[in-house]
């Protein structure tokens, strides 16, 4: 089977509210790319280094972008992976990743477990999730993490465990980190030989310069896509029958060590 994917590096210009941005990219994933799946990155809805402002613009699943995302979705039919948003739930706030289906409902949801505390608020914000999340789709059980997740190999290596069929990643990581970024990437999806789709904001974003650089690497570790610094979509194909052939071919899951 033939996956196509529409992954969306996302700029971040000066000035633009949150409503503003809800409103452009719900009119860019309503007039994207034809694709199976489409990826958002991390806290596109208020931009992720804005600190400043969670508290007031953190808002419930049901409400704000997610339900913008919901409703371009059904008009779609497809499965749209929200990127990231701010989630209020009573007095905690949370890094929330969505997933919504062809039908516009919310199909599942991850709360990012590892809060980034070098250089951001983040860790004094928000409130960690609490275990890694599969979501079944029409497209496959998607592996969510967000970001930071990616420097912690044994997150991937349960999501495997627990039959993810692709690892999909929604970051707003610094240029300043550009390679271990891409280093990262290949790495989880050589090491769980499972399929990863890993979005990120592009240019300055409240004074830091995301570097771009979102890629889908197959299960065998191929750079399919590497979107480098070009903001915008960016569409990618991944042949999720050949991570079972590859896995079979390769079954490093099961060697044993000798000696």
């Amino acid at each position: 089977m033939s996956l196509r994917i529409a992954v969306l590096q996302l700029d971040y210009p000066d000035g633009e509210t949150k409503r503003e941005r809800v409103t452009r990219v719900s009119r860019l994933v309503a007039d994207g790319p034809k694709a199976d799946l489409v990826v958002l990155p991390e806290l596109w809805d208020v931009g992720y280094f804005a600190f400043d402002d969670y508290a007031t613009e953190a808002e419930p699943l049901v409400l704000g972008p997610a339900a913008a995302l919901g409703l371009v979705a059904k008009e779609r039919g497809c499965v749209v992976v929200g990127g990231s948003v701010l989630e209020r739930d009573g007095d905690d706030l949370f890094n929330t990743t969505v997933v919504l289906g062809p039908d516009g409902d919310v199909l599942g949801s991850y709360r990012k477990m590892h809060l980034f505390a070098y250089g951001s608020s983040e860790g004094q914000l928000l409130t960690a999730g609490s275990e890694p999340v599969i979501v079944t789709t029409p497209v496959g059980r998607l592996g969510l993490s967000t970001c930071f997740d990616l420097r912690f190999p044994e997150q991937f290596a349960d999501m495997r465990a627990d039959g993810a069929d692709v690892m999909v990643v929604p970051a707003a990581w610094p240029s300043a980190r550009t390679e271990h970024w891409r280093v990262l990437v290949q790495a989880r999806a050589i090491e769980t030989q499972t399929p990863v789709i890993a979005v990120n904001g592009v240019g300055p974003c409240h004074g830091i310069e995301l570097a771009g650089a979102s890629q889908i690497v197959s299960a065998r570790g191929s750079v399919i896509l590497d979107a480098a610094s070009a903001p915008g979509w960016h569409v990618g194909v991944v042949d999720t029958a050949d991570t079972g052939a590859w896995r079979e071919e390769f079954p490093m899951r099961e060697a044993t060590r000798v000696g």
